[in-house]
């Protein structure tokens, strides 16, 4: 696969970096010298230093026969007329845009081209989809609802379980039933796909798939399962927080034209009411962002107030919140912000940051959750191109591994068979089965047949690998 990306910021570094990685044929336009040179001295791929809106340029750069053209500048019109020229002149490549404007955004998610656009990307409406997520799985990093297959990915210590340190998992599961597995363990700051033999040690980190009725029974409920949310407080009245209160199910103003027991019945039934229906707070200095958020979401109350203010966390009750979103402009202001509010008794605390700088801090600080939004639309992008139908659930340590899934058609097997007939690779691990929409926890035993859904643990240099088995 050949993937032309145009821009060497911090996001299309990223993903050529992904990209690399997983062994693909990636070029870079950058038209920026000094950047266009470190990033070839960086990465093992071509970057031609070339204005990425001129037709030659495109050209030389491999575009007759690219599969995907990526475009990611800092200009959402130099993003769309690149993408639009890359469709005019070149029949192959599809096309990938990232893009901040509200209206080309209201196109996202759009399953027809624009402007020769084939997907439209927006930072904000991917961080807004990762924030909520972790709101309703109660703001916990370790736990991961797999909807679909309905379980739950959840990460412990092995010393907070007597059972598992000096124990092999052959031997954990003969004990304690084989309604779970451990699909990956951390230990001295790498993943490993362990296998039956393999002995848990006591700083090990231990990665737990299954059910959660079956995970919470052999080992216990998470603590944030308690977490009960009557007030949640946001910092920042941009574009991102209007996103997070959409997907949250805030109502707007037309809410307002509605009888009360109507308002109420589609309260009661909104998004929102699985977090219990809680006050929101937004607080911001500038003035024409909170107009803007008191008059999309008359509910939401909208303070106006220097975030440097040594007053605000007291008169606020901002000590007294049960969630704190810090989702400003400023990654450093999140983070601080972040650390203050819990230092002052905020019960659980979620910081947005635009890129890896701050990531390091994660797990040495407290902070709840850290969401890395250039990550996060990394991982949208690469959901895209990626043959195979492969989607990305989750990004293990480091991302060197990926919890990924595939859907088994009639064009990727001749017959039925078991988990061994699928010839994977070593180190791939096939971690649940889902038939006539059941979930099974697999063994090596276990029946494939077409129209399976199957999740799957690979390094990330592997993807490749998977793509040539089983893509188109």
């Amino acid at each position: 696969m050949k993937i032309v990306i145009m821009g060497a910021g911090t996001l299309g570094v990223q993903i050529a970096r992904e990209l690399v990685a997983e062994k693909r044929d990636v070029v870079i336009i950058e038209r920026n010298p000094d950047i266009s040179k470190a990033v070839a001295n960086e990465l093992d791929c071509l970057v031609c230093e070339e204005d990425g809106e001129n037709i030659e340029a495109l050209d030389q750069a491999g575009l007759s026969d690219a599969d995907w053209f990526i475009a990611l500048s800092g200009s959402d019109e130099t993003n769309i007329v690149a993408c639009g020229l890359v469709a005019e002149s070149f029949s192959k490549p599809k096309t990938i845009a990232r893009v901040r404007s509200n209206y080309f955004s209201s196109f996202h998610g759009a399953r027809r081209r624009l402007l020769g656009v084939d997907h439209i990307l927006n930072p904000e409406s991917e961080t807004s989809e990762a924030v909520a997520r972790i709101l309703f799985r109660g703001m916990s990093p370790d736990t991961i609802d797999v909807k679909e297959a309905g379980i739950q990915l959840r990460k412990i210590t092995a010393s907070e379980d007597p059972r598992l340190p000096g124990t092999s998992l052959q031997e954990l599961r003969a004990a304690i039933g084989q309604e779970f597995m451990v699909p990956a363990v951390l230990r001295d700051g790498g993943i490993i796909i362990p296998s039956g033999d393999f002995v848990l040690g006591k700083d090990d980190g231990v990665y737990l798939l299954g059910e959660p009725r079956h995970l919470d029974f052999l080992f216990g409920r998470p603590n944030h399962d308690s977490l009960k949310i009557k007030y949640l407080v946001i910092f920042g009245a941009n574009a991102l927080t209007r996103r997070v209160l959409k997907e949250l199910g805030v109502p707007g103003p037309e809410i307002l034209s509605l009888s009360e027991k109507m308002r109420k019945d589609r309260k009661a039934h909104s998004a929102l009411s699985l977090l219990g229906n809680p006050v929101i707070k937004v607080i911001d200095e500038n003035r024409e962002q909170a107009k803007i958020i008191s008059t999309e979401f008359p509910d939401v109350e909208v303070v106006r107030s220097n975030f440097s203010d040594e007053l605000l966390i007291q008169e606020e009750g901002i000590d007294k919140a049960d969630i704190l979103l810090s989702l400003t402009n400023s990654q450093s202001d999140n983070i601080v912000l972040s650390l203050v509010a819990k230092s002052s008794g905020t019960r659980r605390t979620l910081a947005v940051v635009h890129n890896d700088l701050y990531m390091r801090l994660e797990g040495s600080i407290d902070i709840d959750a850290i969401v890395n939004q250039k990550s996060v639309v990394a991982g949208a992008i690469l959901d895209i191109v990626r043959k195979a139908h492969i989607r990305r659930l989750y990004s293990f340590h480091n991302g060197d591994f990926e919890l990924v899934e595939i859907t088994i058609t009639e064009d990727f097997r001749r017959k039925d068979g078991t988990i061994i007939d699928l010839g994977l690779p070593r180190g791939i691990l096939v971690a649940f089965v889902i038939h006539e929409g059941k979930t099974i926890i697999p063994t090596g035993s276990t029946e494939i047949h077409k129209g399976d859904q199957i999740g799957i643990v690979l390094p990330k240099e592997q993807m490749n690998r998977l793509e040539s088995l089983y893509g188109a």
